[in-house]
């Protein structure tokens, strides 16, 4: 009789089980946002800020770099937000503003937004984790409103203290203190950058010239004293340090000096990028010169790390962040990298210091000096082309085609930001996308020519996620100058584009760059509006060893 309970016991177990759906191998239902790959299906861009992020695999690494991924997808909108607005200001204003924000322009994942949630689906054909980060724009407002008056208490703290060594004769710890402010200075810039994509109420305008007030004065009906600009502050330190800069040498030997006053030791673990002029990812025989100086003032070892790991092809980008994924397979911990702009017969040298696995700024700098320093060693600011590589970088800018559903990311043996190849060097080229698509890449030369690398190139559904390697390498040879890589991917194939071959390459047959962009994005018909396509571009600037 036992016997016989115990076994219809079982059963009914078993029949609840089967109808409840609770087996020991059950697959949770895929969530909608998962199977249309767009978070805002779930948190409407009306009130959340949202990202979507994938990697292959389904053990932790695989979720923290799903997870970072999704991140890294919230910061890329907030930064195409503030590019697309700086867009709409007349040129000089632009310039202004590219400036103040290249610190978080020059990167799109450059920001580390506090407030965000995630969640997480892990799927087994093939095993994939898929990551929503979220973000409701009315907590993200308070959280960073409260940041930004927190800031701003902080900085005046310091100020004071600074101040006061100053009038007591106490130089090197009142530049010291100054100095210790550019990373306070670069979170105020950063939360009132996102204060600013979040409140679309703001007339882009008074949006710009709020931004202007709070780094640098007294914000909108305050009753504060003006908060001293960086500008300002930086102008302090020039005075304290009384610093001769007679050549980049020298430049290089400030550099060192004022960071190493805000971090202490430099020599370890740092990885160098050449600096890149202005907002245009364009870097020169300038930008080669200085980071030489930098890692002779420093006596450190990253070069070689650097070089020798992109040279051995090793490289492998496991993330969005690539030029981060680049720094930790090397060995480094920090990260140094800049901008420099040219400002009537002076250069502004405009230097970061970065935490690779944080993201934090932990130091920075404002160098002026005279442009004139220059000539002697025959360095030049921009490439020989720059004009026309602008014009191409603008054609391909205008009309940029972004899915919030179908991803493309591209890299090099030698990261996506700061590229510069020399002549013999050899070069990699990786794609990953997020879902199955084909991949057409163009390659526009220094002299304008604009050869079709791969067409229709096919990545399937067991390669999404993955890094797939172009298989083909590219040696750095004439001509030289700023060049860019396009890397489109798209859910149908391409229409075949008219090209000319030419020892071996394909030319586009186009008269102009925004006739190429349109010849190589390619049209869609009405119909076809579900097919998803984006693009990615990465600039190259490539010269003579």
């Amino acid at each position: 009789m036992r016997q016989v309970i115990r076994l219809l016991l079982s059963l009914l177990v078993a029949v609840f089980l089967a109808v409840c759906g609770i087996t020991a191998n059950a697959q949770p239902r895929k969530p909608d946002w998962v199977e249309s790959f767009d978070p805002y299906q779930k948190y409407p861009a009306s009130n959340y800020l949202a990202g979507f992020g994938t990697s292959a695999g389904r053990d932790s690494e695989a979720i923290r770099i799903a997870q970072d991924n999704a991140r890294a997808d919230v910061s890329r909108i907030i930064v195409v937000d503030i590019q697309s607005l700086l867009r709409t200001f007349k040129e000089e204003v632009d310039q202004r503003f590219s400036q103040h924000l290249s610190s978080i322009t020059q990167s799109s994942t450059a920001i580390q937004l506090m407030g965000l949630d995630t969640e997480t689906y892990s799927g087994n054909d093939p095993p994939t984790v898929y990551a929503l980060a979220y973000v409701d724009k009315a907590d993200l407002k308070r959280i960073y409103s409260k940041r930004k008056s927190d800031l701003r208490s902080q900085i005046r703290r310091i100020i004071a203290d600074a101040q006061a060594a100053e009038h007591s004769s106490r130089s090197m710890e009142a530049a010291t203190k100054y100095l210790s402010l550019y990373p306070l200075y670069e979170e105020l810039k950063e939360a009132e950058t996102i204060l600013l994509v979040v409140d679309h109420s703001t007339r882009i305008e008074d949006a710009f010239a709020e931004l202007d007030r709070e780094v640098g004065g007294m914000p909108p009906g305050s009753s504060e004293e003006p908060l001293m600009s960086w500008t300002e502050v930086s102008n302090k330190v020039d005075q304290l340090l009384s610093q001769s800069l007679g050549t980049v040498d020298d430049v290089a030997r400030a550099v060192v000096i004022q960071l190493s006053k805000q971090v202490g030791d430099l020599s370890e673990r740092l990885m160098i990028t050449p600096f890149t002029y202005q907002d245009t990812k364009m870097t020169s025989s300038f930008a080669r010169y200085l980071r030489s100086a930098l890692e002779n003032q420093i006596g450190q070892t990253a070069k070689l790390k650097w070089d020798d790991l992109s040279q051995r092809r090793g490289f492998r980008p496991k993330s969005k962040q690539i030029m981060s994924d680049l720094a930790k397979q090397s060995g480094a911990q920090w990260l140094l990298f800049g901008t420099y702009w040219e400002q009537d017969d002076k250069i502004k040298l405009m230097p970061i210091l970065r935490d690779v696995d944080t993201g934090k700024t932990l130091a920075g700098a404002d160098i002026l000096f005279d442009a004139d320093i220059l000539e002697p060693a025959g360095l030049s600011l921009k490439p020989g082309n720059f004009q026309q590589a602008l014009i191409e970088q603008n054609a391909f800018t205008e009309g940029e085609i972004i899915s919030g559903q179908l991803q493309v990311d591209v890299g090099t043996n030698k990261g996506d930001q700061s590229l510069l190849f020399t002549e013999g060097e050899i070069m990699k080229v990786y794609v990953r996308v997020n879902r199955p698509a084909y991949i057409r890449l163009l390659y526009i030369l220094a002299d304008g020519r604009r050869t079709l690398l791969y067409d229709n190139h096919y990545i399937d559904q067991l390669k999404v996620n993955h890094v797939v390697e172009i298989p083909e390498e590219f040696e750095c040879a004439p001509p030289f100058g700023a060049e860019m890589l396009v890397v489109i991917a798209r859910t149908q194939e391409f229409e075949p584009l008219k090209t000319v071959e030419v020892d071996g390459y394909h030319y586009l047959e186009a008269d102009s760059p925004k006739e190429a962009a349109i010849q190589a994005r390619g049209m869609r018909k009405k119909k076809e509006q579900e097919i998803q396509q984006t693009e990615a571009k990465i600039i190259i600037t490539t010269m003579k060893e």
